[in-house]
């Protein structure tokens, strides 16, 4: 199996790998949000389309290279701006549980979960906004401080997991978060609807469990 991680606005390699059966193979660029583990979606794309094969790369904002036309498909945490039912079309995958993170000597570093009357009395550094996107650039920069005991962060459980910051120690928060102002995240896949193909509706496919040889 060949693939390819590169930048999205990253040209394509200069030798370009073969299938099993000799044929060049052709490249559909994908980029996703930090905190998307895409990989098994990657692999069977790549096992599955023959002539075809996975370009990925993780970006902060990935809807992004999908306009500048340096990606076909986003893998993006929801709400994201700049969608529109016009111009895009948008498949919404999972729902993200909601995470807190703080250094490793406290107490949550043992726990599996903790409910936010746990951590009521802690200095919250960084919450999931009530409007508009989780920014992974301000989540990064609250897990700095964090990893000192200053505070806490909460924010998409995935995103702490795949920013994986030194020093910092993360677990689920249970309970009714939406009636504490914390709302839940999504993930989604989002492409151009003048982009739209056959190739695009197979990756879609697999990324929404469509089993091998079935149809849409």
């Amino acid at each position: 199996m060949n693939r390819v991680s590169t930048p999205a606005a990253a040209q394509p390699p200069a030798k370009t790998p073969r299938g099993r059966r000799g044929r060049p193979r052709s490249y559909l660029k994908v980029v996703f949000s930090p905190g998307v583990a895409p990989d098994k979606w990657f692999t069977r794309f790549d096992q599955r389309t023959p002539g075809w094969a996975i370009a990925s790369a993780r970006l902060d904002h990935p809807l992004s290279a999908v306009e500048a036309g340096s990606a076909d498909v986003a893998i993006a945490r929801l709400p994201v701006a700049g969608v529109s039912k016009e111009e895009h079309h948008m498949v919404r995958l999972y729902e993200e549980a909601i995470g807190v993170a703080a250094s490793t000597d406290h107490p949550i570093a043992v726990m599996r979960e903790v409910t936010l009357e746990d951590v009521e009395q802690e200095v919250v550094l960084y919450r999931t906004p009530v409007e508009g996107e989780v920014e992974p650039a301000a989540v990064r920069s609250a897990l700095a401080i964090v990893s000192t005991g200053a505070g806490i962060a909460i924010a998409p459980r995935p995103l702490l997991r795949g920013l994986n910051y030194r020093g910092v120690a993360h677990c689920d928060v249970g309970g009714d978060t939406q009636a504490a102002g914390i709302p839940g995240t999504q993930v989604a896949l989002v492409w151009r609807t003048d982009r739209d193909d056959e190739v695009i509706q197979q990756f879609v496919g697999i990324c929404r469990g469509r089993r091998e040889g079935s149809s849409r």
